[in-house]
């Protein structure tokens, strides 16, 4: 999968990219899903670019070509001030839109409880993201637009694989109703740091809210019986057997990126 990761990188940058990834094949499995994607993105005619840590653009004809993975435990965006040798990400742009976009994988969101939340691949607004990177860095409060659960384990995906998910996605969604017990300005928007824009306002339900967001569960082996049954009804797409020489990792990446063409300014 390394190969698969380097060649979508490469692919993306318009030349050889420094791959920094970190230990573990979980890891490794990661970035395959979030560099599929983000190829695919491009090849259906996004803009589509690397950026360091520091928010700076990686750039083809650049000296230092590094994409760093993020190592250890789950963490926010990294501040701008701390310098371009912490994680990376990959920014992406609709022509015509004037709306940014930025993928990560495992950076921890803040929830209604205040619990923090891991995604291994989440795609937030860039506002949100430079607004982080400008202070101390920091995650996110609130739903990214794309997240993504990885799980490259040889065991069948359990039924409380899904639960756990659909808990975390519960617990950083900001309804129009949780504004007055979490002390936010009306209308409360969807992620804070925010903008305010058609999308980035909250919805009055989950289901609201499930419907304009992209859920996914990629898994490189399969799920148990009744595994998915939860997941129609909380619009989450399972994905199973994604490998790298699979058909179905091809399927993945076209129909998040379709999603994100019919789905996202």
């Amino acid at each position: 999968m390394i190969t698969d990761v380097q060649n979508a990188l490469n692919t993306i940058l318009g030349n050889v990219a420094c791959l920094k990834n970190a230990k573990g094949a979980g890891r490794i499995f990661e970035l395959f899903v979030m560099t599929g994607v983000a190829k695919a993105i491009k090849t259906g005619g996004y803009d589509v670019w690397l950026k360091r840590s520091d928010g700076s653009r990686i750039y083809p004809a650049n000296t230092l070509r590094d994409f760093i993975q993020r190592g250890g435990g789950p963490a926010g965006i990294p501040a701008m001030a701390s310098g371009a040798s912490n994680a990376s990400c990959i920014a992406f742009q609709k022509d015509g839109s004037k709306q940014v976009w930025e993928m990560w994988n495992g950076v921890q969101f803040e929830g209604r409880s205040k619990a923090l939340h891991e995604f291994d691949v989440a795609v937030i607004p860039f506002e949100t993201a430079e607004a982080l990177r400008n202070w101390e860095g920091g995650r996110p409060r609130g739903r990214p637009r794309i997240a993504i659960e990885c799980k490259d384990v040889a065991t069948s995906g359990s039924i409380d694989e899904i639960r756990t998910l659909v808990a975390r996605l519960y617990d950083v969604t900001i309804l129009d109703c949780h504004a007055w017990h979490l002390g936010l300005t009306q209308p409360s928007l969807v992620i804070y740091p925010g903008i305010l824009g058609s999308w980035h306002y909250s919805s009055a339900s989950f289901y609201e809210e499930n419907t304009r967001c992209c859920n996914v569960f990629a898994r490189k082996t399969g799920f148990a019986k009744g595994a998915v049954a939860m997941t129609g009804y909380h619009l989450i797409r399972p994905y199973a057997f994604i490998t790298s020489a699979g058909a179905q990792a091809a399927t993945l990446f076209t129909e998040v990126a379709d999603w994100i063409n019919k789905k996202m300014i």
